[in-house]
């Protein structure tokens, strides 16, 4: 589904325009049917950071690489698959000391990761201890990403949002702390789109229509077909 997504033009307008979603889209399918068309959306280009690895999955690199110079994925840990061949470069480092020098990308995707900073990453490769305020620990995360981008450069990322709720090894942010993370890493300009998961398929949203939603953690499909997020927040900063 997300390689079809991908692959038609007029989806990508639908998510450029900021239009709402034909009935039907995703229904029963993650949050990922709706942030990648979201993120190819944005027109990314030049020299890329994914910080956090959501883009090492061949479809996705297949439809992606072609539109940018060099993209470099940073994450805690090696992963099973490695795409060396395709050109992609790997840095294993923490978000929050990322070891490239000031300005040095014009576009940074940054999608369903801020959540697990400051969390218990242990499946992620990590023994550090879960941080006392992982809500600051994410928003210096996200002014390591300013830090690394270019002036007037983009970062794009999402979260999953709703009910403030925490899993341990991430968090579902609600409207407070989406403002917090921002404030707290000195973020002026941002554009915002939510998306809402409903048994007839993902909606873009308002906040307060996507306020009281909750996170499936289950292994199985709810009874409205959600299998995971059930809003996700996205955005673009300009730094």
């Amino acid at each position: 589904m997300v390689a079809s997504l991908l692959d038609e033009g007029d989806w990508q307008r639908l998510f450029a325009e900021d239009a709402d979603l034909p009935a039907g889209l995703g229904a029963g399918f993650d949050e990922r049917v709706v942030e990648y068309p979201w993120l190819f959306s944005r027109g990314l280009h030049g020299r890329v950071l994914d910080a956090g690895s959501v883009l090492n999955h061949r479809h996705v690199l297949e439809r992606g690489l072609a539109a940018v110079d060099q993209l470099t994925i940073t994450t805690l840990a090696p992963e099973r698959l490695a795409f060396h061949s395709m050109g992609v470069s790997y840095v294993y480092a923490d978000l929050r000391e990322l070891p490239f020098r000031d300005d040095w990308f014009d576009e940074i995707v940054c999608l369903s990761t801020l959540e697990h900073v400051g969390m218990d990453n242990t499946t992620y490769g990590a023994d550090a201890p879960r941080a006392v305020d992982p809500g600051g620990e994410a928003s210096r995360a996200l002014r390591e990403l300013l830090r690394v981008v270019r002036p007037g450069g983009r970062i794009h990322l999402s979260v999953p949002f709703g009910r403030r709720e925490d899993h341990g090894w991430f968090r579902q942010l609600d409207r407070a702390d989406v403002d917090a993370l921002f404030d707290g890493a000195g973020v002026t300009d941002r554009t915002e789109a939510i998306f809402l998961h409903t048994p007839t398929g993902w909606r873009r949203a308002s906040a307060a229509d996507a306020a009281t939603a909750t996170y499936n953690s289950t292994s199985d499909r709810a009874d409205d077909l959600a299998v995971a997020a059930r809003a996700v927040l996205c955005a673009t900063v300009v730094a």
